[in-house]
């Protein structure tokens, strides 16, 4: 292999960076003035391009948890992808503080009157839940979530970097110790977080079946930019001698049965809330129904389930590297479509309007705008640049690892 060559992958997972991150940066700047004009669509547009962004973060963290407790050889692959996408948890946390500092003009329980207190303490149902929905505990809480996510992404990187310069099998064995705790705790922490940056934008509504719904979308996020990144990076070494058929073949398995997961926890809180019939249960699934989303709707079902499971459900189309990207691109598309599902429909549609009657900020915009494209196109370029800054700094592929003999590891830096 010529020095050309050589230095070709390096060089273009730089200038991938860079662009990545001049493209976020120029669309931040317009989300940040469209912020400060108060362009009420604002608010819309950052929660579904920030939540986009944080599918692949917290995704790529609970990929490390399944491979450090299984020890796939798929997880190995995908090992480097996860630990630089978990990376990016901080500056995703910090990028969060527009929302935190305009509660009052997104949620509608965190509206309050002169006295500083909450237009909605005598709802019966809204005012039962201000204890834990006000604006001293939900700041408490953002700290938490951000410590223990950054905090396990940390603890895994160093970890990794540790076993890649000394071989020692301790750092391999501390990176298990933590990997059940850190999944059950990632659970905990993303069900309470979704229910305060997501589910709380229609206080009324509950779910108990909420946060695992999100959690699965975060596993098709990181799965389908995984396999994606990792064909396209086969195509030089040490990838290309490591990303087997078998390899392959795992990883678009995993992929397949995350598909049918998701689909089987959207099916059972429907099912759950249409038998009940109760009007405080169904108000999440109207505004999903009202005209225009009830289109979507059927859209997210067949794109992120039926067409999906029928083209992954053959063996030899997991075992096809072309077919595979396809569905895997495919997919990520489909979780754009997905996150405006979740958010869009609890801000902007009718009922929810007419649910709450003191509008926030974010009330008053469009059910679709030019920024929720921004945003989308925004947080996916600041998470694919700040995800490459963080994978350049490690071999492509773990070295030094016991339980994996590839004979094509180098433990040179790939930047």
């Amino acid at each position: 292999m010529t020095n050309t060559e050589t230095d070709f992958l390096p060089n273009k997972l730089k200038q991938m960076q860079s662009f990545a991150l001049v493209t976020g940066g120029a669309g931040l700047a317009i989300m940040i003035l469209s912020w400060l004009a108060g362009v009420a669509n604002f608010y819309q547009g950052y929660l579904i391009g920030w939540f986009l962004a944080l599918g692949f973060a917290l995704g790529g963290l609970l990929v490390l948890c399944v491979h450090n407790l299984a020890h796939g050889g798929g997880g190995f692959l995908l090992r480097r992808p996860a630990e630089a996408s978990a990376m990016t948890l901080l500056p995703l946390m910090i990028l969060f503080l527009p929302i935190m500092f305009s509660l009052d003009r997104v949620y509608p329980w965190a509206i309050r009157d002169a006295s500083g207190t909450s237009v909605y303490a005598t709802d019966p149902i809204v005012g039962s839940k201000l204890h834990y929905l006000n604006h001293s505990f939900i700041w408490i809480r953002y700290f938490i979530y951000a410590v223990i996510w950054v905090g396990g992404a940390r603890l895994f990187w160093t970890y990794s970097g540790k076993q890649d310069e000394t071989g020692d099998i301790v750092w391999r064995q501390k990176m298990r110790f933590m990997a059940g705790p850190m999944a059950l705790i990632y659970i905990l922490t993303l069900t309470l977080a979704s229910v305060d940056f997501l589910m709380s934008l229609e206080p009324q509504w509950f779910s108990s079946i909420y946060g695992v719904m999100v959690a699965s979308g975060h596993m098709l996020s990181m799965l389908s930019f995984g396999l994606v990144f990792l064909t396209w990076l086969s195509k030089w070494e040490p990838v290309k001698s490591a990303f087997t058929l078998e390899r392959q073949h795992d990883i678009g398995k995993l992929l397949f049965a995350f598909i049918i997961f998701w689909a089987y926890i959207q099916v059972s809180q429907f099912i759950i809330y249409w038998h009940a019939n109760l009007p405080e249960e169904i108000t999440w699934y109207m505004n999903r129904w009202s005209p225009g989303f009830n289109s979507v709707s059927w859209i997210l079902v067949l794109s992120q389930f039926v067409v999906p499971f029928l083209f992954l459900i053959s063996r030899s189309t997991k075992r096809n590297s072309q077919t595979l990207v396809i569905a895997a691109c495919f997919l990520l598309v489909i979780r754009v479509v997905d996150m405006y599902w979740m958010v869009a429909p609890s801000i902007n549609i009718p009922e929810t309007r007419d649910l709450y009657p003191v509008a926030t900020k974010a009330m008053s915009g469009s059910a679709i705008h030019l920024l929720d494209l921004v945003g989308v196109v925004t947080f996916g370029s600041l998470w694919f640049g700040i995800f490459l800054y963080y994978f350049r700094q490690r071999p492509i592929l773990p070295v030094n690892d016991p339980y994996f003999s590839l004979g094509v590891q180098s433990k040179e830096p790939n930047a």
